[in-house]
């Protein structure tokens, strides 16, 4: 476990030599490679591994991917409000007003791209390697499942990811960036057809699952069956959920509270989370989602309905509301504030696979019974109802009961309900302006480009 630290961490010292973040967001501002002759960069396999190491830390590199981008996701949606610190910033996203000068998007959004640009480097050098190596294709299978990652989660956030003919996607950078030159937006049909030549890149040829730290086939398929939930690829989203459930590679927990109180101790159904420690990595997550993004009054009134509410939430002696999910942990028996990001566990597959089944062939059964395999795992009565629209509704409850805080995904599950035209999204938040259903680009990221990069509609 040591080792592995050592490795993500230590490389974060050589993605500062490769490529160095910029303080402007336009993703052609991130600088390339200057300090290292490019053919000196990634030579042989060894190093191609080191660096991809360092892919990895970006992750865990500040607090952008997190705390940032799940609790302003979750302050989109239902779960969460700006915490006691909050100020403007914070409420923009609880009241679903964001601007383009507000500078969580800034740091997403360069964090993101830099996390892209260092993934180009181990892609494009990798595959030029001259070798035998099996581990070669493996790194650039890596590689390309953090680079899919990191595109799926730029294009919720500022692309109209809910439509498939939309020319407001995202920039789509497959080479590591060499100028400053600016380059438009790819329409959102491409953009999903980069990331799932990834992925599918990805479950052919990355490691099989090991360690819930890094990228894995089945992390891939993972991952594959929930962007095609939001292709509306229903056929293929089931299909691909359940291979990853039938594989038994992971297993739910025995409760729902031992997910939170093994964090990164040996968990059973985490596919793909971050590492933390007491030394290198003493992120203060538990601190940031206490003062500056607490819990929403909507979401704790909710899980006063459900069996995993005090898994869920705490109180201090003096009544303080606090998420027992990441409320502060213990490494090597310090006490810490720091946490993981889960950034996809088994439950959320089954999940996925109730709501694909049931739209693609109206199985209410088999939806049914994977939403109650996540009930009875966490005690609560099971769903009894053969009507496919309330199914269908209680698979999105079920998701904020289950994943709620963790990534914002209830809030992306707000605005495909909406678009599907399950729900009126504007019933659970109210929005200023249909335009809000995606945050719009960084300022300086239109600004420097001169025209070329489009800002989003209504922005």
């Amino acid at each position: 476990m040591q080792k592995l630290y050592k490795n993500i961490f230590i490389t974060l010292t050589l993605i500062g030599v490769l490529t160095t973040s910029c303080e402007i967001t336009d993703v052609t501002d991130v600088d390339p490679v200057y300090q290292v002759s490019e053919d000196k960069v990634i030579t042989n396999v060894d190093q191609a591994q080191t660096v991809l190491y360092g892919v990895y830390g970006v992750l865990i590199d500040g607090l952008d991917y997190i705390v940032y981008m799940p609790a302003v996701t979750s302050m989109m949606g239902t779960t969460m409000k700006p915490g006691v610190w909050g100020g403007g910033a914070e409420n923009a996203f609880f009241t679903n007003n964001v601007t383009s000068d507000n500078y969580y998007l800034e740091y997403m959004y360069t964090k993101m791209y830099f996390l892209i640009n260092n993934a180009n480097h181990v892609i494009t050098k990798t595959e030029a390697l001259q070798t035998e190596d099996v581990r070669k294709q493996e790194i650039i299978g890596e590689a390309k499942f953090l680079r899919a990652q990191s595109n799926f989660y730029l294009l919720r956030l500022f692309g109209e990811f809910f439509d498939m003919d939309s020319a407001y996607g995202i920039v789509l950078k497959t080479q590591p960036i060499s100028n400053a030159d600016p380059q438009a937006r790819a329409n959102v049909n491409d953009v999903y057809d980069l990331i799932i030549d990834d992925l599918d890149f990805a479950i052919e040829n990355a490691p099989d699952f090991s360690n819930t730290f890094y990228g894995s086939k089945l992390a891939a398929k993972a991952l594959k069956s929930k962007v095609a939930l939001y292709q509306k690829d229903y056929i293929t989203a089931a299909t691909l959920a359940k291979e990853v459930i039938d594989a038994n590679e992971r297993q739910l927990e025995e409760s729902f509270g031992d997910i939170f109180t093994k964090k990164i101790d040996n968990p059973n159904e985490v596919l793909f989370q971050t590492p933390f420690d007491n030394l290198n990595d003493r992120n203060n997550k538990a601190f940031m989602l206490r003062a500056y993004f607490g819990l929403s009054d909507d979401y704790v009134a909710l899980m006063e309905t459900d069996a995993r509410y005090e898994d869920a939430i705490a109180f201090t002696a003096s009544g303080s509301i606090r998420n027992n999910k990441f409320n502060g942990s213990t490494y090597n028996g310090v006490p810490l504030t720091a946490d993981t990001q889960y950034f996809m566990r088994l439950a959320e597959t089954y999940l996925i696979y109730a709501e694909a089944i049931l739209r693609s062939n109206n199985d209410i059964e088999a939806a049914k019974g994977a939403v109650n395999t996540i009930r009875e795992r966490s005690g609560n009565p099971l769903l009894t109802t053969n009507d496919p629209q309330e199914l269908l509704n209680a698979i999105r409850i079920e998701k904020i009961l289950e994943l709620g805080t963790e990534a914002g995904e209830e809030w992306f599950d707000l605005v495909r309900f909406h678009k599907e035209g399950d729900i009126n999204i504007n019933d659970y938040k109210e929005l200023p302006s249909e335009t809000r259903l995606i945050l719009p680009l960084p300022n300086q990221t239109v600004e420097l480009s001169e025209g070329i990069i489009k800002q989003n509609p209504g922005y």
